[in-house]
């Protein structure tokens, strides 16, 4: 019997813990905020062809940053704020990259409405759309049903012929 109480306690300890990660959830929007098409920050909000999510990945959902969702209002589900963080070997020691991009829905649309970050990272909104599109650009992402069809365009989006 003594030689059953160990794998027994093995089989407790693994199976509780695949119980509690499969009813634990990692916070992050909702796959329709994440859907929806990401805007520029012109004046018109113009939309860039790519869904948020498409952005992220083209991005390697930026490499080996830690990254973390948060809500800034738990009850507001139309705003989330994502982390990035790296924490890299400097001259005096371990140094903290980090950037908080603040994405807000507005109708069918997410937009970007706030950066903060590290000093050598830029803060400005228009700038850090622009780097987000190069991946979906380069890697010839799939664009937003509304980009497929002729004439489609979008913010730095080539229209279709």
């Amino acid at each position: 019997m003594k030689a059953l109480a160990g794998p027994a306690m093995l089989l407790v300890i693994v199976g509780g813990f695949t119980i509690y990660k499969a009813m634990s959830k990692d916070p992050g929007p909702s796959r329709e905020f994440t859907e929806l098409e990401l805007a520029a920050d012109d004046d018109d909000h113009t939309g860039t062809c790519y869904a948020l999510s498409t952005v992220l990945i083209a991005n390697g959902v930026f490499g080996s940053a830690t990254r973390t969702w948060s809500a800034p209002d738990p009850d507001d589900e139309n705003r989330w704020d994502l982390e990035l963080e790296v924490v890299r070997h400097g001259g005096n020691g371990p140094e903290r990259l980090f950037q908080v991009f603040s994405f807000e829905k507005f109708g069918e649309q997410v937009r970007l409405v706030e950066v903060d970050a590290s000093e050598e990272l830029p803060t400005d909104v228009t700038e850090n759309i622009d780097r987000l599109l190069e991946a979906p650009h380069h890697r010839k992402s799939t664009p937003v049903d509304r980009c497929l069809k002729d004439g489609g365009t979008g913010y730095q989006y080539p229209p279709k012929k």
